[in-house]
């Protein structure tokens, strides 16, 4: 951690103390930072290494994680199943972008943790995001409770043909007053909704597309006769679907405009 950022985190944990706290502790604050930084990446080096040792010094017992899957696991459970990674996989992860908070006896360190596995000769990348709590046990800090979420991995998307892509071009609702239009270019698909700027969507194959930084992923639908009927969104295995509205055809605005 740089000086900077060491004092600018010890300094967010000290205006949360009370004042008479804030003397007493003021020297150990910059020290309770680095380390914190420094026992979270030796806790994140134990997880594909399977060394429960280091993890079981650092957990209270009445730890409980919430994983990215969204199991709640006790610290028995936890440590029975760490183990290192398997023949055939290697990974290492990383901690970013840090940031920590608390009280003299409470510790709050949020933090993301960039992994690099390597999975039967294919490369997967993700971000998590993490938050650990520790508190005060005695005169040691133990961790207390952990949370993490799996990040959507940014990805550059398959090439698709401009003939498929403006076959999807048009406007789609959820109710008679909510739309949303999709946009074709060169560059390629955008959904644009309302007043907000449009997004680009990133094709997995054909028919299926996401956006970065959001989880689930969008689906053209079409009907018996091959054309395109509606756009769901799948959104942690939910389906909302937007149907196409129906362009109207020369005939029928020649005659709206004869009326």
């Amino acid at each position: 951690m740089h000086r900077s950022a060491a004092f600018a985190s010890a300094l967010a944990v000290a205006l949360l103390m009370p004042c008479d706290a804030r003397a007493i502790c003021a020297q150990g604050l910059r020290g309770d930072s680095a380390k914190f930084v420094a026992v979270t990446q030796q806790l994140l080096d134990a997880i594909t290494d399977g060394d429960t040792a280091v993890w079981a010094r650092h957990l209270s017992p009445r730890w409980t994680i919430t994983d990215e899957e969204g199991r709640r696991i006790g610290r028995t459970d936890f440590l029975r199943d760490l183990h290192p990674l398997p023949s055939g996989q290697s990974g290492k992860l990383r901690l970013a972008d840090w940031h920590i908070v608390g009280t003299p006896t409470v510790t709050v360190v949020s933090y993301a943790a960039d992994e690099e596995h390597l999975y039967y000769g294919q490369h997967l990348v993700t971000r998590f995001r993490q938050t650990d709590t520790w508190v005060r046990e005695g005169n040691a800090w133990r961790m207390l409770a952990s949370q993490i979420t799996a990040l959507p991995t940014p990805i550059e998307g398959r090439a698709i043909s401009r003939r498929v892509l403006d076959a999807y071009a048009g406007e789609f609702a959820l109710t008679p007053d909510i739309t949303l239009t999709i946009t074709t270019s060169d560059s390629g698909l955008y959904l644009v909704r309302a007043s907000r700027p449009a997004e680009r969507l990133y094709a997995i194959d054909e028919r299926i597309f996401v956006r970065h930084g959001v989880r689930g992923f969008w689906l053209f639908e079409r009907d018996r006769a091959g054309a395109v009927s509606s756009l769901v969104n799948w959104r942690d295995n939910n389906a909302v679907i937007w149907r196409r509205k129906a362009s109207r055809s020369a005939s029928d605005r020649s005659a709206t405009k004869g009326n």
